[in-house]
Order: C-alpha cells, then structure tokens, then sequence
C-alpha cells in the first residue's frame, strides 16, 4: 500500500511538471495544449490520490505490526496454555485410560471368580446330588436287605415250624405205630395165650366162632381158648367172617 501511494505521488508530481512545462512552452497549439492539460490535471490527481496513502502507510503499518504482534503474544500465550491444557488432558485421559484397564482387569478378574464359584457350586450341587442318590440306593438296598433278611427270617422260621410239624407229625405217627403195634401184639399175646376167663370154648363149638371184642374168629382144629359167650358171633365161612372185619386166630 505504502509502495502504490509513492508510486503516485511520483508519477502525478511528474505529470505536474511536465504538463506546465509544455503547457508554458506550446501555448499556441491548441491541441498540444488539451493534452498538456489533461497531463497536469492527471498529475494532479496523482497527487492527491497517493498522498493519503503515503501519509496513513507508516502509522497503518506500524498498528498492524502492533496489532499483529499482540495478537502473535496473544495467540502464543493461549497457544501455550492450550497445549498446557492438551497435556493436562492427555495425562488425565491416560490416567482415565489406565484406570478403565484396571476395572477392565478387575472385572474380567471378578468374572472368572463368579465362574469359578459358579463352577464350584455346580459341583457342590453334583457332589450332593450323587450323595443323595448314592444314600437313596443304599436305603433303597438296605430296605431289600432288610426284606429280605425278613423275608429269610420268616422262610426260616416256616421251614423250622414246617419241620417241627412234620417231626411232631412224625413222632405222633409213630407213637401211633407203636401203640398199635403194642396193641397188635398185645391182641396177639391174648390170642396166643390161653385165657380161662369166659363161659365157652371155641374149640367145643364146631364152627367158625369170632370174637366181637378183638375182632379175631377161630375155626374148627385150631386150639380153643375160653370166651365170654356174649361175645360169640358165629360165621359160616372165613369169608364171610373176613367180610364183616375180622381175622384168622394165628394158632
């Protein structure tokens, strides 16, 4: 601006100079003259136009520079508090940053803690689970084992009654045999012996005669014994004494 408003002046201060200078010389040209004129005028305006701005150059240009240096300072001080500020930042959020790894750590610790515990728990419950299950066939097998030690006590002692029945039915059966047998031969030491009691023979009768008392009949040409006569029951043949239950006297 400075170098523009000297550029002016010059040139409208020559244009001056050498549009009077002709305009003294060539006054009787009329054309010369216009020209020379339009020169001085333009110088003129020259002039006028770049002396404002060869004054105000300096002082504008030196509040620039001010201005421009105030700012510079300014724009310094806010640059270096800024960047205090981007570092106070960039520590804060590195701390921030280190910090929320740290929770992250924390948290990943926690949750492998919760698995773990979880996993521990889940175990728990299996172990006691298996434990319940285990006590319940061990109940479940001692009830059997109980039944069937029961069942075997109750086997047992059926078998023990079975056979103590069976010995009593055994020993009644041959206490009964031997009464029996007691009584057969005793019948058979009665039939054999000869007896004097009675009112009668069987020998004098000379027919089958038996006996209603022991149930035994006596024929012709066996050895007569002596017999209540109200006891007599007299048969035609052995058959017919066999028919009505009794037997042959062995002598």
């Amino acid at each position: 601006m400075s170098t523009l408003g000297n550029l002016f002046v010059m040139l409208g201060l020559i244009g001056t100079v050498w549009g009077t200078i002709r305009l003294v010389r060539q006054r009787k040209h009329p054309l010369t003259k216009r020209f020379n004129l339009i020169i001085l005028i333009g110088g003129i305006v020259l002039m006028f136009v770049g002396s404002p701005m060869v004054d105000t150059k300096p002082s504008t240009a030196s509040s620039a520079q001010t201005t421009t240096k105030k700012l510079t300072a300014k724009q310094k001080s806010l640059l270096k508090s800024e960047k205090t500020r981007g570092k106070v930042l960039l520590a804060a959020k590195a701390k921030k940053s280190s910090e929320l790894k740290a929770l992250k750590k924390e948290q990943t610790k926690l949750e492998d803690q919760l698995d773990a515990r979880a996993s521990s728990s889940r175990a728990v419950e299996e172990s006691a689970s298996s434990a319940a299950s285990e006590s319940a066939s061990r109940e479940a097998s001692a009830s059997k084992v109980a039944a069937s030690s029961a069942q075997a006590a109750s086997s047992s002692q059926a078998a023990a009654a079975a056979a103590a029945a069976k010995q009593q039915a055994e020993e009644a059966k041959k206490s009964a045999a031997q009464q029996q047998q007691q009584q057969q031969q005793a019948a058979t030491t009665q039939q054999q012996a000869p007896t004097n009691q009675g009112d009668m023979n069987t020998g004098d009768q000379g027919t089958i005669v038996g006996n209603s008392r022991s149930k035994i009949y006596h024929v012709p040409g066996q050895a007569g014994y002596r017999m209540n006569s109200a006891n007599a029951v007299y048969f035609n043949t052995e058959a017919e004494a066999q028919a009505a239950g009794y037997r042959k006297a062995l002598r």
